[in-house]
């Protein structure tokens, strides 16, 4: 009976414990994992402005660089760009399109971490002359970012969806 007695009086002490270990170790893990999320989404923002910085100035491989090597553009019309050779190809025909005077907007809407990766939506619209006619594309995106083995974030995956 005694034996009982103390199960009883010592396992509600024993629980407590056990929970406000795991309490810590979840406070622990969702504050590196909010801190990680803010690290990610500053990379995000600095590559998203590297992006309107190389449409700007008509510079592809400034837009290519944010690429992995492995990178891959999932074209509106189906077509797909794999690695840096081919997306440089498409950045240099898509900047003669649009011309010297582009404006560039990229606006993330939401971030999600997994692990060495990141998913992001937004908004984009480019606003440009084509033929003396003022032209706006708009539309959304999704993007995957991978940490890279030196810790930086580089663009995986990108696919813009037009309106």
């Amino acid at each position: 009976m005694n034996q009982i007695l103390a199960g009883i009086i010592v396992a509600p002490i024993f629980a407590t414990a056990v929970l406000a270990q795991t309490q810590g170790q979840t406070a622990a893990t969702s504050a590196a994992s909010s801190e990680s999320l803010a690290e990610v989404k500053r990379a995000i923002d600095k590559g998203n402005a590297q992006w309107i910085e190389g449409f700007e100035k008509s510079d592809p491989a400034l837009v290519t660089s944010i690429f992995a090597e492995d990178g891959v553009i999932l074209a509106g019309n189906g077509k797909v760009f794999k690695g840096h050779q081919q997306i440089i190809e498409r950045q240099k025909a898509l900047m003669q399109v649009v011309g010297q005077e582009v404006k560039v907007t990229v606006t993330t809407v939401k971030v999600w971490l997994d692990g060495d990766t990141a998913y992001e939506t937004g908004k984009y619209a480019y606003r440009y002359q084509d033929k003396g006619k003022p032209v706006t594309e708009e539309g959304t995106y999704v993007t995957m970012w991978k940490r890279q083995k030196d810790g930086s974030w580089k663009l995986a995956m990108d696919m813009g969806v037009q309106e």
